[in-house]
Formats: structure tokens, sequence, C-alpha cells
């Protein structure tokens, strides 16, 4: 009985995110002359630059279907520093809800991971026309779908944790902003790390290294990422998702004091 009403609770929770993801997404749309497309300039600006750059300074014919492989590691991490981003104000930009309402404060967390996703929809979209512009199987945007499903785990996971750290730590959002600036370099987005090297090795140390690697590797080459490397990839998506839920869960109770 207590497993049946555990299970209702949380669908109830992961339904009303849905509702205010969908909700928000939408006035923040209409109220846009722009609409949709802002989500898609800013991969867009970074993926022009890149490309030029790399064309004017660098070869790129070592690496295959270039432009996908950079756009695939643009939209990903614009995804990451969206949702983390958002995240950190979340509780204190909610203060009113918090304060006025009993309603399990999940929601808030679940629902700008949403919205990211949506974005991330139509960031998909641009990823497949290049698909098709370079003869790369459709199917591949099957298989990123499975290994985007662990990187939205992990990238959840983050957000339980930041947005309880950005209400009692009010420098963290200084500190995010400098720290997700140097992820565009710090991972290889632009540029390929090959075994062995200090990137690589360094890189081992880095979560977003082993989604990007796994969700190219499956969907642009159609290839099987290395066993270690996928389970790596599943340790730290569910280690996120504890870990930050444990967080959150245990100080959650004393948001309405703080905010």
């Amino acid at each position: 009985m207590t497993t049946t009403v555990s299970i209702k609770k949380y669908r109830e929770i992961l339904e009303t995110s849905y509702s205010l993801a969908k909700a928000n997404f939408k006035v923040r749309n209409e109220s846009s002359y722009l609409g949709i497309l802002w989500y898609l300039l800013n991969p867009l600006s970074y993926f022009f630059i890149i490309l030029y750059l790399r064309g004017v300074l660098f070869s790129t014919a070592t690496v295959a279907y270039y432009p996908v492989y950079l756009l695939m590691g643009l939209i990903m991490l614009n995804f990451f520093n969206q949702s983390i981003g958002a995240s950190i104000d979340l509780i204190r930009n909610n203060a009113g809800f918090i304060k006025s309402m009993k309603i399990p404060y999940e929601i808030f967390v679940l629902s700008i991971v949403f919205q990211a996703i949506f974005s991330h929809i139509f960031e998909l979209l641009l990823v497949a026309l290049l698909f098709i512009y370079f003869h790369v199987s459709l199917i591949g945007i099957v298989w990123y779908i499975f290994a985007f499903i662990l990187y939205a785990l992990f990238t959840l996971g983050l957000c339980f944790l930041f947005s309880t750290i950005g209400l009692y730590f009010s420098d963290f959002r200084n500190i995010w902003s400098i720290f997700s600036q140097l992820l565009l370099f710090v991972t290889p987005i632009f540029y390929v790390v090959n075994p062995g090297n200090y990137l690589y090795l360094s890189n081992l140390l880095n979560p977003l290294f082993y989604f990007m690697t796994t969700a190219r590797d499956v969907a642009i080459y159609a290839i099987l990422p290395p066993f270690w490397m996928s389970l790596g990839a599943i340790c730290i998506a569910l280690a996120s998702l504890i870990i930050g839920f444990s967080f959150f869960h245990k100080f959650k109770d004393r948001f309405a004091e703080y905010v």
C-alpha cells in the first residue's frame, strides 16, 4: 500500500513538473519576437565561429563528420549550462510559492530540466539536418536519445544539489558563471582527445566527457563506446541523482526559513 502511494505521489510530481515547464516555456516564447529561435542562437553562434576558426587555423580532416561532432557537443553543453544556471537561484526565485503554498519543492527542479529538454528538442532538429546533409544515418538520433536520458539524469542530480547550495551560498552564481565558461575549453567540444595524452587523462575526471563520448560514438559513428566508458556514464548518472536528491531532501524543510 505504501509503495502504491509513493508511486502515485512521484507520478503526480512528474506530471505537475511537466505541466509547469510547458506553461513557462509557452509564456517565455509568447513574449519574444524570435520565440524558439533564441534557443538556437547560442549553439549556432558558437558553431559557426568555431567551425570557421577550425577551418582557418586547424585541419578537421582527421575528425569524421566534424560539423556534426561539433554541434552535438555544443547542444549537449548548452543543455547542461541552461539547466544548472537556472537551478542556482531557483529556490530564491520561487520564494513566494515556497512561503505561501505547501507543495513538493522537487517540482521546481524538475520543471527547469523539462524546460531545457524542450529547447534541446529544437536543437536536436538542427543536428538531424546535419545528419541528412552529411549522409549520417538518422537511426543515430534514436541511439542518442538513450544516451541523453543518462545525461539528463546526471544533470537533474546536479540541479537538485546546486539549487540547495545556491540558496545558502550567495556567491555560488558568480563561481558558476566562470566555471561554465571554462567547460567549453576543458571538455572536448571542438577538439578530439586521443587515449594516452594529457588532455585525455585529465578528461577522465570530467563527467561530461563520458556522456559526450558515448553519445557521439553511438549517434554519429554507430559504434559502441568502450564498456568502461558506458559503465562510467551509468554510474556517474546514478551517483549524481542519488547524491543530489538526498542533499536536496535533507535541507528542503528549511528552505522557507532562508528565502
